[in-house]
């Protein structure tokens, strides 16, 4: 009996100190019928987007991090590639940041009959509480933003900031 309770006292305390990484809303940043134009499945899409959450659970389940909540932006190329950013405050730990954006660059992204298809979800780290910016905006899209031709296009912004 004491066994038992002591393992499960173990078993808490290693929940207690892991990060709890919640999603929500799913914001496009081109509409539906550029999706569709683009030949998105958006049986695909939900799949990756399942996906994209377990490994950034996976990702952070070990962290110990203060109260964030924001943005996670992912692009998606139709050469296959992801890319992705954080828009959180406070920020993430460049360490965290780092691991988030690696996990679901390796991820198999869904179909992109041509540009890039870019989204953002609600991303919440050890507070229940969802960010309430209406549109992510990723600092490191600000320069990009300044050398695109046209700074309202989300595809020429997100090719500017691609990091190779």
């Amino acid at each position: 009996m004491k066994l038992l309770i002591s393992c499960l006292l173990l078993l808490f305390a290693s929940f207690s100190h892991a990060a709890e990484t919640r999603f929500d809303d799913i914001y496009f940043f081109q509409e539906e019928g550029v999706l569709k134009e683009k030949q998105v499945n958006f049986q695909e899409f939900a799949r990756f987007t399942r996906s994209m959450q377990s490994a950034v659970w996976k990702a952070l389940k070990k962290a110990k991090m203060p109260e964030s909540s924001g943005y996670l932006v992912v692009a998606v190329r139709s050469d296959q590639k992801i890319a992705a950013w954080l828009d959180m405050q406070p920020a993430l730990h460049e360490y965290y940041d780092a691991a988030v954006t690696d996990a679901v660059s390796k991820l198999r992204p869904f179909g992109v009959s041509e540009g890039v298809v870019v989204f953002g979800i609600k991303m919440a780290v050890n507070t229940p509480v969802f960010t309430g910016k209406a549109k992510p905006d990723p600092k490191d899209w600000k320069d990009a933003q300044k050398a695109a031709a046209d700074p309202t296009d989300i595809e020429a912004i997100v090719l500017a900031a691609w990091p190779e």
